[in-house]
């Protein structure tokens, strides 16, 4: 877990600047291409939700207020994931979502506060350095940025909170352990579902001869896979822990 993030919010809010970018990062150009016409599609699958009021108050967690203006930012990164990812889904459960994501990141948030946890300022200009080093400029990314739902400030301050959130979890979370047999078994089962695509060309077409890497081309790869997943696990248990004695209040 140590020098990588795996916090769901920046792994997030880096997807979304990428995907902003279309074809100014290193790979993006290819990837956009192979991906276009499934996301055009995805375009009306996706459902609007209404925008709130900025100034609204959506949400009080432990008497903290979550205001409209983080709603409509979260709720605009959830649309452009669902997009990205080819997910659809109704407009309450798009809605749902989206608060649900604001109370667990202010639970954690919270949580990481009364630690003593923080972030300083030149943690979070690296990560944004190591952001920028995905465009071919300093003006590129700006027009990354510009085209997200996020702003600068926006932006440092889901930073500021995941960074702090990684060293509550490096010094208050075991350290999480991947057996081979884990990464084995994940590798097995991914290449029987090649496999089984690969069988499945429809009749009169041959299936794309892909060959599928050995284990030792992606243990790595795997392992951190694997490591990311139980992270996810260990932070959706502490959520739950943390909401049985916290006070919720959805506003809307």
């Amino acid at each position: 877990m140590k020098n990588k993030l795996t916090i769901f919010l920046v792994a997030m809010l880096t997807a979304v600047l990428l995907a902003a970018c279309g074809s100014d990062g290193n790979n993006a150009s290819k990837e956009a291409n192979e991906n276009k016409e499934a996301q055009e599609g995805q375009e009306q699958q996706t459902p609007e939700v209404e925008k709130v009021d900025p100034e609204k108050v959506v949400a009080k967690v432990n008497g903290q207020e979550i205001k409209g203006q983080e709603y409509n930012e979260m709720l605009q990164q959830t649309q452009m994931m669902m997009m990205q990812f080819g997910q659809g889904g109704d407009a309450k459960a798009m809605k749902d979502q989206t608060l649900n994501a604001l109370i667990d990141q202010k639970i954690l948030s919270q949580e990481v506060e009364s630690k003593g946890y923080k972030t300083s300022e030149k943690e979070i200009e690296d990560y944004i350095n190591d952001i920028k080093a995905n465009y071919e400029s300093e003006e590129k990314f700006e027009e990354a940025l510009e085209a997200s739902p996020l702003t600068m400030e926006t932006l440092k301050a889901q930073i500021s909170e995941e960074l702090a959130l990684q060293k509550y979890m490096e010094k208050e979370f075991p350290e999480t352990k991947v057996t081979d047999e884990q990464i084995k078994e994940y590798y097995n089962q991914a290449k029987e579902q090649s496999e089984a695509q690969q069988a499945e060309a429809p009749e009169g077409e041959e299936a794309p001869e892909n060959k599928f890497p050995e284990l030792a081309e992606v243990e790595d790869q795997i392992r951190g896979q694997l490591e990311q997943e139980e992270t996810q696990k260990k932070l959706q248990t502490l959520v739950e822990d943390l909401k049985k004695d916290s006070k919720i209040e959805k506003l809307i």
